[in-house]
């Protein structure tokens, strides 16, 4: 709705206006009332109406010197009618010389009214258009200065760019970025959030994209004094990221800069952002500011790639429980002396590529292994330690799996069959004597010859493979223990629990705690 401004010292008069102009089929609506032209001077200067509608003839300050001490004031964007029962052609030429050439007489024409505001409504709507396209332009040009600041790059055009950074000193009096980022799956609708969360700022603009990062320059407006404010980057950034995780649940993290008092300091802040960022990959939270880490180093330290033997040495010959141990111990210590992300991204590479070509020696093929792109040691699918730490121990079970299996084919032998047949088949019920059936083997024969071979009988080996399942479970999900025992394999609670107990030491209940 355009905001509508009613002048006029007669009360009658104003009511005629009110009454007999249908004002809202146009599109307006009368937004204040005044009896003289100096309340509507400070009217106009407090509500910026869209329309002035006033008298020529009042009193201190009559209808022409109202719009003459408006244009004054800089209002040039405001129309103005002017009605008076006086067909005075000064008072019209006067008027034209103010740039006014909407004229209403008294008594008000219904007709006469509709007409004019038709008009104004399609000249306000055109005018509207023009200034959204100069916004958007000058918005743009901002924009592009503030992204060669941020970058330390030169502007083309110089002058425009002085010209810009003085309307920037006059917006704000300081100057933070912050980068923003995301699943690139997500970057429609984190972006669409993010131009959202800008334009409610007075001085702030997204100026660069990439495919799962923005940035943003966001100012500290200086017209408010400073105790007043209660607005500063901090506050941007907490409530950006509450609007983002209102959008997308997770994936989202900031990186906040240092602020700076020169636009000219602006690649600074940017640079201190970039830093930040690194620092978010030991991070527990998804926003972290400059100043929190102002102190602290990311370090390099090559004695821990020594941490890759030992996993690989548990991926070889240890337990599922010894390589989780190990890897988990190794990402603690990053924690702890803060590593580098690019150092954690090269332990993780090396342990990659030494699974995968040992998984090769063995006659397996490693692309099978890497089909989760999740195994990639690499920063787009990592945000953090703790998602690197989980998708590197799942890489080195899965291989650890595949290799335990090859080296039971290249043993040879039925045993080395039966033993993969049961590592697929352990929830299933079966006797030895179907099973040796299947492998056309005596009972007595493949017990023997079994347990030869892997120093426990094939029933034994069902019952670890079944437990360790369970184990998994009671780790990984919230399944009750008498639903997990049924899905291992186990028609009996009881025999679950008493085969669980000899082999962990503990009940289900009581494991599920320890690892929690």
């Amino acid at each position: 709705m355009y905001k509508v401004l009613l002048v006029d010292d007669e009360p009658f008069a104003i009511e005629g206006l009110q009454l007999l102009i249908d004002w809202r089929k146009f599109g307006f609506e009368i937004n204040g009332i005044c009896a003289n032209g100096e309340e509507a001077v400070e009217a106009i200067r407090t509500s910026k109406p869209d329309l002035v509608v006033t008298d020529i003839h009042m009193p201190a300050m009559n209808g022409l010197e109202l719009i003459e001490e408006a244009r004054r004031l800089g209002h040039d964007s405001t129309m103005f009618v002017i009605t008076s029962g006086y067909s005075d052609f000064n008072y019209a030429r006067q008027a034209i010389r103010l740039g006014v050439c909407n004229y209403l007489t008294k008594p008000v024409d219904t007709v006469e009214a509709d007409d004019m505001l038709e008009r104004l409504a399609q000249e306000l709507k055109e005018k509207q258009q023009r200034e959204s396209v100069r916004e958007q332009a000058k918005v743009q040009e901002i924009t592009s200065v503030l992204s060669a600041l941020a970058n330390g790059k030169e502007v083309e055009n110089e002058q425009d760019m002085t010209h810009h950074i003085a309307q920037l000193y006059e917006q704000a009096h300081k100057w933070t970025y912050v980068r923003v980022k995301f699943q690139r799956a997500d970057s429609g609708l984190i972006r669409s959030t993010i131009h959202e969360a800008v334009s409610r700022e007075t001085c702030c603009y997204v100026v660069e994209n990439e495919q799962n990062a923005c940035g943003i320059v966001w100012g500290e407006v200086s017209s408010v004094p400073e105790d007043l404010q209660g607005k500063s980057h901090r506050h941007f950034a907490e409530q950006l990221l509450s609007m983002l995780h209102d959008t997308v649940s997770n994936g989202v993290q900031l990186a906040v800069g240092m602020p700076v008092q020169q636009l000219e300091a602006l690649s600074l802040s940017r640079s201190m952002a970039a830093e930040t960022e690194r620092f978010l990959f030991l991070h527990q939270g998804n926003l972290l500011f400059a100043e929190d880490i102002q102190e602290q180093r990311l370090r390099f330290n090559p004695e821990s790639l020594r941490e890759v033997d030992l996993i690989m040495e548990h991926l070889e010959e240890g337990s599922p429980e010894q390589l989780r141990m190990s890897i988990k111990e190794a990402f603690s210590q990053f924690v702890i002396h803060k590593t580098a992300p690019e150092f954690v991204h090269i332990f993780m590479t090396q342990i990659l590529f030494r699974g995968l070509s040992l998984c090769k020696e063995l006659g397996g093929e490693p692309k099978d292994l890497v089909q989760n792109k999740s195994f990639l040691p690499d920063h787009r699918y990592h945000r953090n330690i703790e998602e690197s730490a989980s998708m590197l121990e799942e890489f080195c079970l899965t291989c650890q799996a595949t290799v335990t299996s090859l080296r039971q084919k290249q043993l040879g032998g039925t045993q080395a069959m039966v033993a993969e047949y049961l590592q697929e088949h352990f929830r299933d019920t079966f006797t030895i004597k179907e099973l040796a059936e299947k492998f056309f083997m005596h009972p007595v024969h493949l017990g023997q010859s079994f347990m030869r071979k892997y120093g426990k009988g094939v029933l034994d080996m069902v019952h670890d493979l079944r437990i360790e399942e369970a184990m998994r479970l009671l780790r990984e999900s919230g399944d009750a223990s008498c639903a997990i025992a049924e899905q291992v394999g186990y028609k009996s609670y009881q025999h679950f629990l008493k085969q669980f107990e000899r082999r962990t030491g503990l009940k289900p209940a009581e494991y599920r705690l320890k690892h929690a």
